[in-house]
């Protein structure tokens, strides 16, 4: 009889460092540029015209270097936070490729957190020129974690953070200083919190202009993660390059969105994908004066790479407190039983 494994948040927290989880969205975005992982665009439920404000993404993948196949369901619910729980909840399946077996159900909050901070950090590691100044536009859980997981690549002399809840912000600081010897500084005004950085990151829910074109230094380089466009648009067409992670997705949710409905921006103004410049396939930064943006809104292939990562140490090192439950085929019904 199989086993599948419940892995969860707690099993994270012991079995991956955000090191790894940096390490693994660099290799995955490589092999996505080399054609060894196949993934659709992400498929987007939207639950508003029937009365509630939330939505749920499916992101399935197959990531065959790691021969793992899987999907994962996230989503944002507006009122969780009243609830006590988070805002963004999600869960991974991964599967064996060639039967179809589930090998485990994974708690995807952390890891959605995780590989969403990594995801800035690599985007830099190739586009950056410079690291002396990081800023952060949104001192939430997802701007924490990049400010956290840059910390895991450059040796910033001072790290900015800018957001419209000071608490929020304190708590950014508080937790950022633990882990690094650079001044951490929080910022009552965007403008200023941009000034002069090297690396700059949008980290919001906002559909608002966060930051302006006049502010930005030449050879900076622009991070967005957020669902949807916090620049000004004459900083996005003005920017000397664009890169995305996945071209399709950008083309329907993201910083680029907006030009692209109204035909602003098209899918040539776009240089290539972050595993395009890590293979060599298209060119990253060509001088230190560019200005770079970039817009990396999320791939289902990272979570099964995370995801994967984590199965394979935890089966190696498995113990009795790791959850798992059979799977025991009942007349052609699978049947799951604790």
């Amino acid at each position: 009889m199989k086993k599948s494994l419940i892995i969860t948040q707690q099993d994270v927290i012991d079995n991956i460092s955000l090191k790894e989880v940096v390490d693994t969205v660099d290799r995955t975005y490589r092999w996505y540029g080399e054609g060894k992982i196949i993934m659709p665009s992400k498929i987007t439920l939207n639950m508003d015209t029937l009365g509630l404000p939330n939505w749920l993404n499916s992101m399935p993948a197959y990531v065959k270097p790691l021969d793992m196949v899987g999907i994962k369901f996230v989503g944002g619910f507006k009122d969780n936070k009243e609830n006590g729980l988070p805002y963004i909840m999600g869960q991974i399946l991964l599967n064996n490729p060639v039967t179809g077996r589930l090998r485990a159900l994974l708690d995807g909050n952390l890891i959605t957190n995780m590989r969403t901070g990594a995801q800035s950090p690599v985007f830099a590691k190739y586009l950056a020129c410079k690291s002396d100044i990081l800023t952060i536009i949104g001192a939430g859980v997802q701007g924490t974690y990049t400010a956290l997981c840059m910390l895991e690549l450059f040796d910033f002399k001072e790290i900015r953070v800018s957001d419209l809840s000071i608490e929020v912000c304190q708590n950014f600081v508080k937790e950022v200083s633990n882990k690094t010897s650079a001044s951490v500084i929080a910022y009552d005004s965007n403008k200023d919190a941009v000034k002069d950085a090297d690396i700059i990151v949008t980290a919001t829910t906002a559909n608002i202009p966060l930051v302006y074109r006049e502010w930005v230094k030449p050879g900076a380089f622009i991070s967005c993660i957020g669902s949807y466009q916090e620049l000004d648009e004459e900083l996005i067409l003005k920017a000397d390059k664009r890169y995305v992670d996945h071209m399709g997705q950008n083309l329907h949710r993201g910083e680029f969105y907006n030009c692209f409905k109204k035909g602003s921006l098209t899918e040539k103004d776009i240089v290539g994908e972050i595993g395009d410049v890590i293979c060599g396939k298209v060119a990253g930064r060509e001088g230190s004066d560019e200005i770079i943006v970039a817009s990396p809104i999320g791939m289902g292939c990272l979570d099964i790479a995370v995801g994967a990562v984590l199965y394979n140490r935890i089966l190696k090192d498995h113990n009795e407190e790791v959850l798992e439950f059979d799977i025991i085929s009942s007349e052609n019904n699978l049947i799951a039983v604790n």
